[in-house]
């Protein structure tokens, strides 16, 4: 009787103990989940929120300006003989059209910092064809754009968020011209007309006649690119922000 009881107990201290390192590891495997669960939602809703920032960008007097050859003056014609050399100047034919492109100084750059921090678009009111060939030059690879790229073909008169599949409150468009978002002005972002070559009418020298362009690390891109930074550091920082319209300056600031 007395080894049967005895054989007894030991098998209830075993089960306890055995119960008791179940329960600490069923303990330590759930606090575990518990910080994977956590980690892990922060990093996947960090990433969503970067991913629901939205850039859209004009290309000309944005970008670059580009103008016909033959429209060149006579005091620019210097510049047919450097597109060969300069990674800034280019001949495109579009359409049976001969242009010259002249990027914004910054410009690489800036996209290289944008496309870390927005999801970015390309909307202008030029051809698709005159698109596509611009789009070799500054987005060869299609790492920054992609396919999110509208035309005149699908919006010919204005432009609109509407064919965006974004949420307005988290979309900054970047355009040198106002009038053509006759619903978005909220969302723009002004930045200053890029103009490198003569304009009809003008009578002062172009950028390419005195021989000079913007500054490369205190110009328009540059300044905007802070200010996008900015942006988007403040998103990130306040939880609760929602709406990135209220961070942009009134339409009369112009980068």
């Amino acid at each position: 009787m007395f080894v049967v009881t005895k054989h007894l107990l030991q098998r209830r201290k075993r089960s306890s103990s055995s119960s008791s390192c179940y329960d600490d590891f069923f303990k330590r495997l759930q606090n575990h989940g518990a910080w994977f669960k956590k980690h892990l939602t922060t990093q996947l809703f960090s990433v969503t929120k970067k991913k629901k920032l939205h850039l859209v960008l004009d290309l000309d007097h944005t970008l670059l300006h580009s103008v016909l050859v033959s429209d060149l003056s006579k005091r620019e014609k210097y510049l047919l003989e450097e597109t060969d050399s300069r990674q800034d100047l280019w001949r495109r034919n579009v359409d049976g059209y001969e242009f010259i492109i002249k990027l914004r100084p910054f410009l690489h750059e800036f996209l290289l910092e944008a496309n870390k921090l927005f999801t970015m678009h390309v909307y202008t009111m030029g051809s698709s064809s005159y698109a596509k060939q611009v789009l070799k030059l500054i987005d060869p690879d299609k790492v920054y754009f992609g396919k999110r790229v509208i035309t005149r073909e699908a919006s010919p008169f204005n432009k609109s968020l509407d064919l965006l599949a974004a949420d307005k409150r988290r979309v900054v468009i970047v355009d040198d011209t106002v009038h053509v978002w006759p619903f978005h002005k909220r969302n723009l972002l002004q930045i200053t007309k890029y103009v490198y070559f003569k304009v009809d009418g003008t009578k002062w020298d172009s950028d390419a006649e005195a021989k000079k362009d913007e500054s490369q690390s205190n110009g328009s891109l540059a300044n905007v690119l802070k200010f996008l930074e900015d942006v988007h550091k403040r998103f990130e920082e306040d939880l609760g922000f929602k709406d990135l319209r209220l961070l942009i300056p009134c339409r009369q600031c112009c980068y």
